[in-house]
């Protein structure tokens, strides 16, 4: 298990590596100036290559991005870099990058753990339902259901919303605030449907799987009440890859509440990776991208060991050592 751990761990390291050299890639041929954004367009030609001299944007891409990785100092912009934890300073703010992410990412992460919890809550429930009475009109109706939820954009779905909670009924606010309960409603209900369209399908399909193989048909024709067939010995089994699509849906909640954020003016990590797009805060996006990428991974890793947990035989193979071939056997 804890080989397995470190060879996951280590697996990191690429992946952080790709994720870093493609978004520095497409920031640094974007048209956009971050130096001329901060001056303003009245600069003066020295001022404006003083600037980017102080930024570091001046030096071709190599060594901007190997400064990015293992920092420089210099006046203003100066930091270790991020091989040493230390993700720079914003351009625009000139705030710590990290600090910045820690203050928003809490509200971020409570918009995405309050859409699962409620894609699970309802999707689960209505995938086992869709597969013991499938081709049911039942059935019919929550593929429907499923086929919107998964259709939407979440743009549509957030405006449709506010039009008719907020504007008419007047039931939850427009705006959103983590401290307020009522206001986060909209906005992970929003979230919520497209995970749990994914969800949903999910549970039917893998419920409808197992409950053909044979130890479903032995166990009813030994009497077992179907409650028990269902939840006991049919559900743990496929729920595997519904552990497999919640954790992936939860790691693309993080990083995809960039509209919600932004439609319900939410102060979470989307919105502050959306301002700093538009300014082209080239530290306080490739900050934002990495620490979401790191929280993706560790979710993944997270949904492998629970793994083991919902299946013993997964368990037990974590530790277990490959047998020797044959004739390796045979020699020794």
């Amino acid at each position: 298990m804890s080989k397995y751990l470190l060879r996951r761990i280590f697996m990191l390291v690429p992946v952080l590596f790709g994720v870093t050299l493609i978004v520095f890639g497409l920031l640094y041929i974007t048209p956009s100036d971050p130096a001329q954004m901060m001056l303003g367009p009245n600069a003066t030609p020295a001022a404006y290559t003083q600037m980017k001299a102080d930024m570091g944007l001046d030096k071709p891409f190599v060594v901007q991005y190997i400064r990015f990785l293992f920092g420089y100092q210099h006046p203003i912009f100066g930091y270790k870099g991020l091989l040493f934890g230390d993700l720079g300073r914003s351009y625009i703010s000139n705030r710590n990058v990290f600090e910045l992410i820690l203050s928003s990412f809490p509200n971020t992460l409570i918009l995405a753990a309050g859409a699962l919890f409620l894609a699970l809550v309802i999707g689960v429930p209505i995938g086992i339902l869709s597969a013991t009475r499938h081709y049911s009109a039942w059935d019919m109706v929550f593929t429907v259901f499923a086929l919107l939820g998964a259709s939407m954009p979440v743009f549509w779905a957030a405006m449709v919303l506010i039009y008719t909670f907020a504007n008419n009924l007047r039931i939850f606010p427009a705006m959103s605030n983590p401290r307020d309960f009522m206001s986060l409603v909209l906005p992970i209900v929003t979230l919520s449907m497209y995970s749990m369209a994914i969800i949903m399908r999910m549970t039917r399909s893998s419920m409808l799987d197992v409950m053909e193989q044979d130890y479903i048909r032995t166990a009813r024709v030994k009497g077992m009440d179907e409650k028990v067939v269902i939840f006991k010995h049919a559900l743990r089994n496929a729920l595997i890859p519904v552990v497999t699509v919640a954790g992936l849906q939860f790691g693309q909640l993080l990083g995809g509440a960039v509209l919600t954020e932004k439609i319900f003016s939410y102060p979470g990590l989307g919105s502050i990776m959306v301002d700093a797009i538009y300014q082209k805060d080239t530290p306080q996006i490739l900050g934002s991208v990495c620490f979401i990428a790191l929280t993706f991974t560790i979710i993944n890793l997270l949904v492998d060991i629970l793994y083991g947990f919902i299946d013993p035989r997964i368990k037990s193979t974590f530790g277990r050592k490959k047998a020797k071939p044959a004739a390796a056997r045979s020699r020794a």
